[in-house]
């Protein structure tokens, strides 16, 4: 197999006297080879891909690269990002960050447009990524009305009709449902097959492990520490997952800190409503797992919590308040919501006053702020971080735990964390999501927007299954999710 891409003794430090990101690498990726970059959150997988696709040093600024990186027989260095684009297709970790049409179709036109192909191969394009995705029925949606899976799918499906040599995957299973990441899975492994190089940075391991990679490389601190068959990665690739956190059963008549009253909510252009007559409450002591498929509604469903979007029938109550009385900073006081995508939430120039904005703002004295800000740190895994350092600057991983500390330190009586797994390698989501089961007194509740069937058996006291904006079942954790039948009918299981 042929080297699509060459690295040779690569490091980079994103900031001076900071610790390099990566430390001297050196590897190849080979056309006609799908291969899986893991490691823990941190271990400078991100910043690889932001090496070869250009973002370093292009966007990130300040930082110093060493090495060397070949595309074939061309040097990447002489390469601009447009240049490189036509060559090296790139699938964020953050698919909103590539949107930049306002409705699907175009969307996924937009890269093949700007080759300058004829309007006939751009059409086929289209239709064709569009079939090998199952994404027909969102064509003609705007894009702001997706869900983050939804945004996902559609990600990918610009990347492929651009048809490049190299395909770089930073996580893109992170916002799938179980069935469209088999879906995309396949789809990798059968354009690594016809000949492409198919680069995938993924967590969810045991997943892409089930579609054979031909490789795997294993980041440690920077460092290369494995390349080799993915056979001998997989076998040694088992470690045993902490012992579950005890629950202790939630008050029967506890608070109710969140209440939905037949919410109904439809955005434009859509043939059937996001959420659809839903009723549910939150009661304090309860670690709820909100699962369904991919525009299922629970990121509306969130979205209304926070008082982002209003219902347009039925009420939001929010620790016995009317929601719509109260504007989003007053909610934000209640409820704190952790997007699925960090860097929607994060701005400051530097960690130490991203942390301290929220609880400043919630008027909380300077004492009080710190004690909070190094509390939530603490909860996250953060403390040793430098908080001169730009939010911006730490991997997706780091940037997630950020903003899950940003929230924390505002002292919310209840938190919903949206996918909060994604971004996260196992080890360290099952550690962050087993303290935070353990927080006492805050949060008070928790809610768990995720796909993760595994992580939700293990941390949830309770789960609602949502299917095409209404609830299909609401009850204890360990009996709804042990049923083969719902799972299926909404859409939970891969084939």
């Amino acid at each position: 197999m042929s080297a699509a891409i060459s690295i040779e003794q690569l490091s980079y430090t994103y900031a001076p006297g900071a610790p390099r990101a990566l430390d001297a690498l050196s590897a190849q990726l080979r056309s006609g080879e799908l291969t899986l970059i893991v490691g823990k959150s941190g271990s400078g997988k991100t910043t690889l891909v932001r090496c070869i696709n250009g973002l370093i040093p292009q966007r990130y600024k300040g930082g110093t690269l060493q090495g060397h990186l070949r595309y074939f027989d061309e040097d990447l260095s002489a390469l601009s990002l447009a240049q490189r684009a036509r060559r090296i297709g790139t699938v964020m970790q953050e698919p909103d960050k590539q949107i930049v049409a306002t409705r699907v179709f175009d969307e996924i036109a937009f890269g093949p447009e700007n080759l300058g192909l004829p309007r006939a191969e751009i059409l086929a394009r289209v239709h064709e990524a569009v079939a090998q995705l199952h994404l027909a029925h969102l064509l003609e949606r705007e894009t702001h009305t997706l869900s983050a899976g939804e945004l996902q799918r559609v990600a990918i499906a610009g990347v492929i009709a651009m048809r490049p040599r190299v395909l770089l995957l930073d996580e893109p299973l992170a916002s799938l449902d179980p069935p469209a990441a088999h879906q995309a899975l396949r789809l990798f492994r059968q354009m690594a097959s016809a000949g492409l190089a198919v680069v995938m940075v993924e967590h969810r391991v045991r997943e892409a492990l089930a579609f054979a990679p031909d490789r795997c490389l294993v980041l440690e601190q920077g460092r290369l520490v494995f390349d080799g068959d993915c056979a001998a990665f997989g076998a040694h690739y088992s470690s045993p997952l902490p012992a579950r956190p005890p629950h202790t059963p939630p008050p029967q008549n506890g608070r109710v800190l969140l209440a939905l009253e037949n919410v109904f909510f439809q955005y434009p252009n859509t043939t059937r409503p996001q959420l659809n007559g839903v009723s549910l409450t939150v009661r304090e002591g309860e670690i709820v797992a909100l699962v369904g498929a991919n525009g299922a509604g629970k990121s509306t469903l969130c979205r209304l919590a926070v008082g982002l979007v209003r219902p347009q029938a039925g009420r939001v109550w929010v620790d016995g308040e009317d929601a719509a009385r109260l504007t989003v900073a007053q909610i934000a006081r209640k409820v704190g919501y952790v997007f699925q995508n960090p860097s929607t939430m994060l701005f400051a120039e530097n960690i130490t006053e991203e942390l301290r904005f929220g609880p400043r703002n919630v008027g909380l004295d300077a004492a009080a702020t710190a004690r909070a800000v190094e509390q939530a740190l603490a909860l996250v895994g953060l403390e040793q971080l430098d908080r001169s350092r730009s939010p911006f600057s730490l991997s997706f991983g780091q940037q997630k735990r950020l903003a899950l500390a940003a929230v924390l330190a505002m002292q919310p009586a209840l938190l919903i964390l949206d996918e909060p797994s994604a971004g996260l390698d196992e080890a360290t989501a099952e550690a962050l999501l087993a303290r935070l089961a353990q927080r006492d007194p805050v949060p008070q509740a928790m809610v768990m927007v995720t796909h993760d069937m595994q992580l939700a058996r293990r941390f949830a006291t309770r789960a609602i299954v949502i299917h095409e904006g209404e609830i299909l079942a609401d009850g204890p954790a360990g009996v709804v999710l042990d049923q083969p039948e719902l799972l299926r009918r909404a859409q939970l299981l891969a084939p």
